[in-house]
C-alpha cells in the first residue's frame, strides 16, 4: 500500500512539473484563429468557344465556385461534363472513352489584392470531319480531338481574360478558352 502511494505522489508530482514548465516557459495551444487562413469565395466563369474563320461555331461556358486558399495543395474545385462513349474494338468487344471537359482550378490570394489562378483544363470531343477515317477491315474507329492545356493566370474581382487561343492543325478551327473572376460578396 505505501508502494502504490509513493507511486500515485511521484505521478501527481511530475504531471505538475510539466504542466508548470509549461506556463513558465509562455507557451500556450494555438488558438483557433491561428490555425486558419481568411478564405475568399471566388466565381469563376470558364468559356470555351470555337470560330470556324470569323464564324463562331460553339460556345460553351462553365460557371464554378472556388475559394481563395493557400493551405490546399491539390485542386479545390474540379468540373467533370461529358459522356462516356461506346467504341468496338473488335465484332464482338466494346470499349468505352470518355468524351467532354474537365476543369480543375485552385486559387491564391496575392499582397495586391488580385488572384492567383491555377487551371488544367481538357476537352475531347468526336471530330465530325474524320469521324470514321481508321475504317479498316473490321469497325470504324473514331477520330478524337483532344485539347490540354494549363494556365496561371492572375485576375482582379470583375476582370475577364482570354487565357487561351489555339488553331487546330486538322481543321483549321480556333479554340478560345476565357476566364472571368468575380469576388463572391
Amino acid at each position: 500500500m505505501k508502494k502504490i502511494t509513493a507511486l500515485l505522489i511521484f505521478l501527481l508530482s511530475c504531471s505538475a512539473a510539466l504542466c508548470a514548465q509549461d506556463t513558465s516557459q509562455g507557451q500556450s495551444a494555438p488558438k483557433k484563429a491561428d490555425l486558419t487562413q481568411a478564405v475568399t469565395p471566388l466565381r469563376v466563369q470558364v468559356v470555351f468557344t470555337e470560330f470556324d474563320g470569323e464564324k463562331k461555331i460553339a460556345s460553351l461556358p462553365y460557371t464554378f465556385l472556388v475559394n481563395a486558399d493557400e493551405r490546399r495543395t491539390r485542386p479545390n474545385s474540379q468540373v467533370r461534363n461529358g459522356a462516356r462513349i461506346p467504341v468496338a474494338i473488335d465484332k464482338d468487344k466494346i470499349s468505352y472513352i470518355d468524351l467532354g471537359t474537365s476543369i480543375d482550378c485552385s486559387a491564391m490570394q496575392q499582397d495586391d489584392g488580385r488572384f492567383k489562378l491555377t487551371m488544367n483544363f481538357e476537352r475531347s470531343s468526336i471530330s465530325e470531319t474524320f469521324a470514321g477515317w481508321a475504317k479498316q477491315d473490321g469497325p470504324s474507329a473514331p477520330a478524337i480531338h483532344q485539347f490540354r492545356a494549363e494556365i496561371n493566370p492572375v485576375l482582379k474581382d470583375g476582370q475577364t481574360t482570354e487565357g487561351i487561343a489555339t488553331t487546330d492543325p486538322l481543321t483549321g478551327h480556333v479554340y478560345r478558352v476565357s476566364v472571368t473572376l468575380n469576388v463572391v460578396k
